[in-house]
């Protein structure tokens, strides 16, 4: 096939333009799931944290109160 300047032109530019177009997405996507899983684990980190700080205390104060009575 021989194509003209101006027809390799607008299909360079098309092919170009798919390509960034699908390259961007993908990028998004893997920065979104990143951050959604990076995001996912420091909230759950920290719930566990919070979690396991309020139940120590309840415990505390029930074994407290326990050999208070």
């Amino acid at each position: 096939m021989n194509f003209t300047k101006p027809l390799k032109d607008k299909l360079y530019n098309q092919l170009d333009s798919q390509l960034y177009n699908q390259l961007s997405n993908q990028l998004y996507w893997q920065l979104h799931n990143q951050l959604y899983w990076q995001l996912h684990n420091q909230l759950h980190t920290q719930l566990c944290h919070q979690l396991d700080t309020q139940l120590y205390i309840q415990l505390y104060d029930e074994l407290y109160k326990s050999t208070k009575n």
